[in-house]
C-alpha cells in the first residue's frame, strides 16, 4: 500500500508540474500576442525650417604691407575710423620686441607719474574706496571665467595699489626710477624708429585680421547676377590670397548670405519679406534677415541671397558658414513613428477608445526626429484630437478589433 501512494504521490507532482508548465508557456505566449503600449497625442508647436550652407558676402577692401612681421593693433571686428592705425608691420622680431618694451617703458612711466601726483595721504580714503571696487569687480569677472575682463581689471588695480602704498619717504626712489625709465625709453626710440611702420585704415569700417581670398571674388555688386550654376562653383573658386594681404577692411553697414534652398520651401515668398536665420555663436541667433534676391532655378532647388544690417562686426572673420533658416512654424499634434500606419493608401493611426482600436486618419506636417508632427482639425472629431491615446504594438490591428483579444 505505500508503494502504490508513492506512485500516485510521484504521478500527482509530475501532472502538476507539466499543467503549471503549459500554463507558463500558454501566459507568454498570449502576451506576446496581446502586448502593447499606449502614447498620448500631444499637441505642439515645431519650427519649420532646415539646414543650410551658404556664404557671407561683404564689401571689403584688402589691407597690404611689405613687413615681413605684422602685429595687429585691433581685436576682430572693431570698428575704426579712417586714419586710424589698425596694425603694425616689424622689419624683424627683435624690432618688434623693442617696441613691446617700449611700450611697458610708457605704461609704467606713466603709473609712476601718476603715483608721485596722488600719494598724499588726502587720498588714501578715496584710494582705498576704488580699490575695494575693483576686488569686488574682479573676483566677480574670476567666478563667471571672463578673462578678458579679469585682464582689465588687473592693469587697473595695478596702479591703484602702488599709489596706495606709496609713502612721502618713497619719492626720491620712485624719480630715479622715472629717470631711468626716460633713458630706456630714449634709446629704444632711436632704434625703433624705422623698424616699425604702422599700418593705417584707409577709411572707416570693421577690421579683420582674416583673409581668405574672395575678398574681389564675392562682392555685393556681383550678388544682382549669380546664378545657382555660379553659387555651385564657389567653393572651387577662391582665390590666392596674395603674399602682402595682412587683413580687411568691411565698409558699410549691409552684410549678404547667398545659399540654395529647396523650391517648394521659398515658393510663397518674395522679395523684401523676412525670415529668422541662426549662425553658430550666442550672437549670431534669431537674426531677422531681408530677401534681398530670389535667383535662378532647377528642378528641386533656387537661390536664396539674404541681406542684414545689424551684427556686422560679429561676422567679419567668417566665410562659408551654415546657418538654420525658419520659414515659420507649424502646429499640430506629436505622432511617434510606429504608431502610423498606411492602410488602402491612407495614413492614419488606431485609438484606444474604451477595448476597441478606432483608425483616425493623420496628414503629416513634417518630420521631426523619432515623431511626425501632424495636422489637428479641432472641428472634426473623426480625426486625432489632443489626449487621444494611440495604440503601439507589433500584432495586426484592424478597424474595431478588440485588444488583446
Amino acid at each position: 500500500m505505500k508503494k502504490q501512494g508513492d506512485f500516485y504521490l510521484k504521478l500527482t507532482s509530475i501532472l502538476m508540474a507539466v499543467l503549471l508548465v503549459a500554463y507558463v508557456v500558454c501566459s507568454l505566449v498570449m502576451s506576446s500576442d496581446g502586448a502593447y503600449t499606449l502614447e498620448t497625442a500631444v499637441y505642439c508647436e515645431v519650427g519649420d525650417g532646415i539646414t543650410v550652407s551658404g556664404f557671407v558676402v561683404r564689401s571689403e577692401e584688402l589691407l597690404t604691407s611689405e613687413m615681413p612681421i605684422i602685429v595687429g593693433e585691433q581685436p576682430e571686428g572693431q570698428r575704426v575710423g579712417g586714419g586710424q592705425v589698425v596694425a603694425t608691420g616689424y622689419t624683424s622680431g627683435e624690432a618688434r620686441a623693442h617696441r613691446e618694451e617700449l611700450n611697458a617703458l610708457l605704461s609704467q612711466k606713466a603709473e609712476l607719474t601718476h603715483t608721485l601726483s596722488g600719494s598724499d595721504a588726502a587720498n588714501a580714503s578715496v584710494l582705498d574706496e576704488e580699490i575695494s571696487l575693483k576686488i569686488i569687480s574682479l573676483s566677480k569677472q574670476t567666478a563667471k571665467q571672463n578673462f578678458e575682463a579679469m585682464h582689465n581689471s588687473a592693469s587697473e588695480l595695478e596702479p591703484l595699489i602702488l599709489r596706495r602704498c606709496v609713502s612721502g619717504d618713497d619719492k626720491e626712489q620712485i624719480e630715479a626710477r622715472l629717470a631711468q625709465i626716460d633713458a630706456r625709453i630714449a634709446a629704444l626710440q632711436a632704434q625703433t624708429s624705422d623698424d616699425a611702420t604702422a599700418i593705417i585704415a584707409p577709411m572707416s569700417g570693421y577690421y579683420s585680421a582674416v583673409v581668405d581670398g574672395y575678398e574681389t571674388l564675392l562682392h555685393p555688386s556681383a550678388l544682382s547676377e549669380m546664378t545657382l550654376t555660379d553659387f555651385r562653383a564657389l567653393d572651387k573658386q577662391s582665390e590666392a590670397v596674395p603674399p602682402d594681404a595682412i587683413g580687411r577692411l568691411i565698409t558699410g553697414q549691409t552684410w549678404y548670405y547667398v545659399t540654395e534652398v529647396p523650391r517648394d520651401r521659398i515658393a510663397s515668398y518674395e522679395e523684401g519679406d523676412r525670415l529668422d536665420v541662426s549662425f553658430s555663436g550666442s550672437d549670431l541667433q534669431e537674426l531677422r534677415m531681408t530677401i534681398y534676391r530670389i535667383g535662378s532655378a532647377d528642378e528641386t532647388s533656387c537661390l536664396l541671397i539674404l541681406s542684414c544690417d545689424r551684427k556686422l562686426q560679429c561676422v567679419t572673420a567668417i566665410r562659408q558658414q551654415t546657418a538654420d533658416i525658419k520659414f515659420g512654424s507649424l502646429e499640430g499634434l506629436r505622432v511617434p513613428k510606429e504608431a502610423l500606419y498606411v492602410e488602402d493608401g491612407q495614413t492614419g493611426v488606431y485609438v484606444l477608445e474604451g477595448a476597441r482600436a478606432d483608425w483616425k486618419s493623420v496628414e503629416i506636417l513634417c518630420e521631426y526626429g523619432d515623431d511626425y508632427l501632424v495636422a489637428w482639425d479641432s472641428s472634426d472629431t473623426d480625426y486625432l484630437w489632443p489626449k487621444d491615446e494611440m495604440i503601439i504594438t507589433a500584432e495586426e490591428l484592424t478597424d474595431g478589433k478588440v485588444i488583446g483579444s
